[in-house]
């Protein structure tokens, strides 16, 4: 639960004056259930994506490719 709180902490202290780069390969959809509460998952995606620029990317693992030719 701390862990949840310093997060959105984080996120809450850089929203709007310091720029932020997250990579997930978690969709909004599944934060909820990822921080256990939606309580905490809403307002971190809200100040994420507010003037953000999301980018999804698609397709199959480069990871798996190149172990199944291996």
């Amino acid at each position: 639960r701390q862990a949840r709180y310093n997060l959105f902490q984080l996120i809450n202290s850089l929203y709007e004056y310091r720029s932020i780069i997250l990579t997930t390969n978690k969709d909004f959809t599944s934060w909820g259930e990822f921080f256990h509460d939606d309580n905490v998952a809403v307002p971190i995606i809200d100040r994420i994506i507010h003037h953000s620029h999301i980018f999804m990317l698609g397709g199959e693992s480069y990871r798996l490719k190149q172990k199944v030719t291996s």
